[in-house]
């Protein structure tokens, strides 16, 4: 199959992952073409499984959604809020006003021109909460649930695949890819079965997503069209209005992100603020329309932590399956496109600035335009209504009909010049899908490529095309039930999104872990760029390939490991270092007579392989050794007699003198000394344990090349009675070696464990032996489980 769609991918003059393009295409095709010959059957599925997610599963929904709230505000609070998504050093590309218009346009504002009057309408003159319809107390309810449904947790939705999307690509410099978040759990396995079917999942919710919303704003324009100018209501004209949009959208992809996407957005975003200040200022006083704004906010804050967690249990999530579970499926399966668009448009930005910007700035927008468009709907609802308590003519084509995509045009008909109003409208709609259909498109094709660079146009070209013939063939087949079959249609596939969405959350907090460490200030890993395989042969076999620059396997740059790493990421150059290291490593120091070398023995005695670092270093220090001429290049050749052999007087003299020179010494031969000691360690067995025995632990390794660090330790007076009757020094002698001394406090920093050897031997033994049993012994255990 491989080499069948290599082929068939090179002929049409594609530059993609063929598994991945052609599973995507494989699944659109299938799904376009079963709507088209068995649109019942197609549809009775779908239904069904919508139904048993909305009712029977859409507590996960809730519980997601909030999660993801919690895990992204905290995220941002914490001390990771200040890496950047990119290189420590970058730059955002965009300013503020072009970066929010381009995030909002890409996320909910085609949505808001749907349902921004239509559900505050609806659960206006239907309360979910237990207020009586159509009264004050129903009318403030509805406004908090949408803002509910349109704020905070539907921004986070989108954010944290944002987060995802920024980190792993620009950070790790990963492939744009959904898969590519999955490094810390998957490693190199990204690239292969199970990233591919995670990637091919992510375009094909993003090619629905854009379906459902598109399909949504068709029904809407042909309402409008129908209220402005007269134009049927028809399925044909449905479809046409979708052809138009497509093609708009393929002409925008073609301009590319600059020219195309930014100033569509910045352009819609500003006549989608002109048409929510004219409704301001036309439909009710300004003075009541600000403070009803200040009022919903406040409400929807106050009643935020239960509507969190609402899922209309006393109905059986009747409600809740209805509303709150269409709109997280419905925004979760825009979030691998939207994070990764709006990842790639925040690229420099801090994961606080990102977080706080992405859920802040929207979600105020929001609650302007729900306070505006809502409150003035249900103050126009009331001013038509025969009687108090009761709806008037917007509930009663938007409830009693189920006619929502009419909501806005016969709300602008109460305006003042209706005409020229309404056409704005629709062309702000127009534009929002447009905008939403390019950004789309653009952001596919580089999921499926593995990168971001130019691509042939003829693949964006059918991302665009995708999206259209899929929503005209759910709308086309779906009849009067367009809405309904929208809805089912997303449930369904917003359900294998969210698990990813929640499990994406999980694993950027562990690649924060691996990257940052746990001390300030933070110093993340830099990773080299990774392009797929498919794209990393094709740019050799044309000779533009920098192989300094790009991997195909994730690999960060030795040397930029955070200085207190808590976590290692997995790549295939740490499982190379793993398999040549033994099953556990102890770092074993202390001071000057504390019985370092009894607490060796006993190591020795119970199967360790112990390796003395000062003896393999001078081993190594000799003509001809990789570790010798590495030490010349920096202490140049004053540190070597004219026969080639080193000058141990002079460097001991120089290292002594100057703390640079020592700390510099130890990092040329430690990682030799270490390599050797490992190879000892291995050839004993894969189950081995090394004991490294080094006295400078702190100037020639650094605790986290150790899965635990013993430090033995004695009282000063007992140290000195040794000294002086080991090594024959007078009182005075035997001090002033012990004051020499100054790592103690480094020492105690570095320890996992203390042995305190101011007793016998044998208790000394024993402390060794409990050690063994506590860490060593679970842990060659847990190395046979893994071999």
């Amino acid at each position: 199959m491989s080499s069948f769609t290599t082929r068939l991918h090179d002929r049409l003059g594609l530059r993609t992952s063929p598994r991945i393009f052609f599973g995507s295409a494989a699944l659109i095709v299938v799904f376009t073409a079963s709507m088209a010959l068995f649109p019942d059957p197609v549809r009775s599925v779908f239904g069904a499984a919508a139904h048993w997610l909305r009712f029977d599963l859409g507590w996960f929904y809730t519980a997601a959604a909030t999660l993801l709230v919690v895990f992204s505000l905290g995220l941002a609070a914490s001390r990771y809020g200040r890496v950047k998504l990119g290189p420590d050093d970058a730059e955002p590309a965009y300013s503020g006003l072009s970066w929010f218009a381009m995030m909002f346009a890409a996320g909910v504002g085609a949505t808001l021109m749907f349902w921004g009057i239509a559900e505050p309408m609806n659960h206006y003159a239907r309360p979910p909460l237990g207020a009586a319809p159509y009264s004050d107390e129903a009318a403030w309810d509805a406004l908090s649930i949408a803002n509910f449904h349109f704020g905070i947790h539907m921004w986070a939705i989108l954010v944290v695949p944002g987060l995802c999307f920024g980190y792993f690509t620009y950070k790790r410099n990963l492939p744009p890819r959904v898969s590519s978040a999955f490094h810390p759990l998957l490693g190199d396995r990204i690239h292969g079965p199970i990233g591919q079917a995670i990637d091919i999942i992510a375009v094909v919710s993003t090619v629905f997503g854009l379906a459902v919303s598109t399909g949504l704003g068709a029904l809407q324009i042909n309402s409008g069209m129908n209220d402005v100018f007269g134009v049927p209501i028809a399925g044909w004209v449905q479809a046409a209005i979708l052809a138009v949009i497509t093609a708009a959208a393929l002409t925008s992809v073609l301009a590319g992100m600059d020219k195309g996407v930014k100033n569509l957005s910045y352009a819609n975003i500003l006549m989608a603020i002109a048409l929510l200040l004219f409704v301001a200022m036309t439909a009710m006083s300004a003075s009541d329309v600000a403070r009803g704004i200040v009022e919903s906010a406040g409400r929807y804050l106050s009643q935020l932590p239960m509507l969190s967690t609402f899922n209309d249990t006393m109905h059986h999530g009747a409600w809740s399956g209805q509303w709150t579970v269409f709109y997280w499926a419905w925004t979760v399966t825009w979030a691998p496109f939207v994070g990764m668009f709006v990842a790639k448009i925040s690229r420099g930005r801090t994961i606080r600035a990102f977080v706080t910007a992405s859920i802040g700035l929207p979600s105020a927008f929001v609650i302007v335009w729900i306070g505006v468009y809502g409150l003035t709907s249900i103050t126009s609802d009331r001013a038509s209504a025969k009687a108090a308590g009761q709806g008037g003519s917007l509930a009663h084509t938007i409830v009693d009909e189920n006619n929502p995509q009419a909501a806005l045009f016969q709300f602008l008909r109460d305006l003042p010049g209706y005409l020229p109003v309404a056409t704005l409208a629709l062309a702000v709609i127009v534009i929002f899908f447009i905008t939403s259909i390019d950004s789309g498109a653009l952001v596919m094709d580089a999921m499926v490529n593995g990168h971001e660079d130019a691509s042939v146009r003829r693949q964006r070209v059918f991302w665009s095309l995708s999206v259209g013939a899929v929503c005209a063939a759910i709308i086309l087949t779906a009849g009067e039930d367009g809405l309904s079959a929208l809805q089912e249609v997303i449930i369904v596939i917003g359900f294998p999104i969210t698990v990813l969405t929640v499990l994406q959350a999980w694993l950027l907090f562990q690649a924060l872990r691996e990257d940052a460490g746990a001390a300030r200030p933070m110093r993340t890993r830099q990773w080299k760029q990774v392009l797929p395989a498919e794209e990393y042969e094709r740019r050799a076999a044309e000779g533009v390939l920098d192989e300094d620059a790009y991997v195909v396997l994730p690999e960060f740059e030795e040397g930029t490991e955070p200085e207190f790493e808590t976590h290692v990421p997995m790549t295939a150059q740490t499982q190379q270092q793993a398999a040549e290291r033994a099953a556990v490593s102890i770092g074993l120091t202390g001071p000057v007579a504390a019985g370092k070398s009894v607490v060796g023995d006993a190591f020795e005695r119970r199967g360790a392989v112990v390796v003395e670092f000062d003896e393999v270093m001078r081993e190594l220090l000799v003509p001809g050794e990789e570790a010798l001429d590495r030490l010349r290049e920096v202490f140049s050749e004053t540190i070597a007699h004219p026969d080639g052999t080193i000058d141990w007087h002079t460097l001991d003299d120089l290292t002594t003198r100057s703390p640079a020179a020592r700390e510099r010494m130890y990092a040329v031969i430690g990682p030799f000394v270490r390599a050797e000691a490992d190879a000892r360690a291995k050839a004993v067995g894969d189950d081995s344990v090394l004991v490294l025995d080094l006295a400078l632990l702190t100037d020639a390794a650094t605790p986290r090349d150790f899965d635990h660090v013993v430090v033995v330790e004695a009282p000063a007076e007992v140290r000195v009675e040794r000294l002086m009757a080991e090594r024959g020094l007078d009182l005075e002698q035997a001090w002033a070696e012990i004051d020499a001394d100054t790592q103690g406090r480094e020492r105690s920093d570095a320890a996992d464990v203390v042995l305190s050897n101011e007793g016998s031997i044998d208790e000394l033994d024993a402390a060794v032996g409990a050690f063994w049993e506590d860490e060593v012994a679970p842990a060659l255990n847990s190395a046979a489980t893994r071999v």
